[in-house]
């Protein structure tokens, strides 16, 4: 049976409990924080889980974020995304103990760059009080591609010499991770594009697989849609990575026809959790929907604003609930207000559980303009919850079945979106025939089957990760 990091196996595993590679596994991602970054967040924290609970294995996170870490586990076990043996390690508070991390590097030599600004830097402090590294500030979204020196300071403050920018950084610390474990195989999976980017620049002795969380073009988002520039430095170095995981089978293909067919590529969901004790169909709200957004462009949540004078109008007792924050919650205000539908639309603000809410709604509405598989509606079809949504890349038409479990709306499309809600809210019998289709797709879609595929891929991935090694 193999582990996550360095924890131990779980001794209390199932009988014919799945089996993953005997290796060292961690999970990479950018940051972790409560509250933070959406679905993102919340689907790393569910694999980690889901390792451990579907194959017996103890997962080892790894995060590249210099905020503070002090609660951030706790606030996570108390939102149920981590248990008492899920462990996160931090790069930056490993530097504040470990100083000699990067003291005891191989280092370049270090010039101060000529047209610097005068304070352009943010100091790592060590706990006994001296400065360990210095972060430039750089002024662009792909700031982790500048080859920015970061120096590095020794004890008494004198410059030892530095590392050329963030990815040699990234590395030096996962290497060093990496050899706590060694001779045992290790296997990396990063969550973040700009993590995997920057691991898979230099030579490594471990497997390293990427996951990819969300669209990778800019709008209309088509095969051929311009790229967005955050993701194609990623795509410059796709064949480097020994496995990736696409979430649906829709962003693959669009891809490989840009791209040609890759080794090593599987379509991996983020897999469904059924609800043990499904609720029961009395106690939704037949005239109550909601929407667990965050309050940004993406989201489009104006859409569904927008919609709801229609849907009044067909149903003068539905309401919209949206769970979320943003900076878009001014505009979203003023928008309510100029419609008139201040009584029927309420901007509930973010709420750490917001996805209980979906065990009493009748309905849950997406209008996002993209997604890579969108959380919301997986947590509402594992509760039961029927779903209307714009058919966006990626997710919602393999989540969906149109007219069985939920309703799908062409992008953009208000007056349609309009008119889906107004099938499904109101109407008892239909929101109860939606709940029990959702409820087997979640069955048929949990957490052993997205493991089982993870674990086909990791073999394939681990062995082409030795050949490359070897050659």
């Amino acid at each position: 049976m193999a582990t996550l990091g360095a924890g131990p196996v779980d001794d209390g595993a199932r009988d014919g409990q799945l089996t993953f590679p005997d290796a060292a596994y961690f999970i990479a991602a950018s940051r972790l924080r409560p509250g933070l970054d959406g679905g993102y967040t919340v689907a790393t924290l569910q694999r980690a889980m889901h390792l451990e609970q579907v194959a017996g294995v103890i997962p080892t996170l790894l995060t590249f974020d210099p905020a503070p870490m002090e609660g951030v586990l706790e606030g996570f076990r108390g939102l149920g995304l981590a248990t008492e043996r899920t462990r996160i390690r931090n790069l930056f508070e490993e530097l504040r103990e470990r100083p000699e991390l990067v003291r005891d590097a191989v280092l370049h030599p270090f010039t101060e760059p000529a047209d610097a600004d005068p304070a352009p830097w943010t100091d790592v402090v060590a706990h006994d009080g001296t400065v360990v590294l210095r972060l430039p500030f750089i002024r662009q979204v792909d700031w982790f591609r500048v080859p920015a020196p970061l120096p590095v300071l020794a004890a008494d403050g004198g410059v030892l010499g530095a590392l050329h920018g963030f990815g040699e950084l990234y590395r030096l610390w996962v290497d060093a991770v990496v050899a706590e474990v060694a001779p045992r195989d290790a296997v990396v999976v990063s969550e973040a594009k700009q993590v995997g980017e920057l691991l898979v620049g230099g030579p490594r002795d471990y497997t390293l697989v990427h996951t990819v969380h969300n669209a990778h073009t800019r709008p209309p988002h088509a095969w051929d849609s311009e790229m967005d520039p955050l993701w194609s430095g990623w795509f410059d170095v796709i064949d480097r990575f020994d496995g990736v995981v696409w979430l649906t089978r829709a962003q693959r293909a669009d891809v490989v026809r840009r791209f040609g067919e890759h080794e090593g590529w599987a379509v991996i969901p983020h897999p469904a959790q059924p609800a043990a004790a499904p609720p029961d169909a009395a106690s939704r709200d037949p005239f109550r929907a909601v929407m667990i957004a965050r309050l940004v462009e993406q989201k489009r949540v104006e859409d569904a604003v927008r919609a709801w004078p229609a849907v009044l109008a067909a149903e003068p007792r539905a309401r919209l609930e949206v769970f979320g924050e943003g900076p878009l919650r001014g505009e979203l205000e003023e928008l309510i207000a100029e419609l008139g539908v201040g009584h029927a639309v309420t901007l509930r603000g973010y709420v750490p559980r917001a996805s209980d809410e979906l065990a009493t709604a009748g309905l849950l509405v997406v209008s996002s303009r993209h997604e890579g598989w969108p959380l919301s509606i997986t947590e509402a079809l594992s509760g039961g919850c029927p779903v209307v949504s714009y058919d966006v890349p990626y997710g919602p038409a393999e989540m969906i079945q149109a007219g069985v479990d939920g309703e799908l709306v062409a992008a953009g499309d208000v007056e349609g979106l309009a008119a889906a809600v107004g099938r499904v809210l109101g109407r008892p019998d239909r929101i109860a025939a939606y709940s029990d289709a959702a409820l087997a797709w979640a069955r048929a879609h949990g957490p052993e089957r997205a493991m089982a595929a993870t674990s086909e891929l990791l073999v394939t991935a681990i062995e082409r990760s030795r050949r490359r090694r070897l050659s």
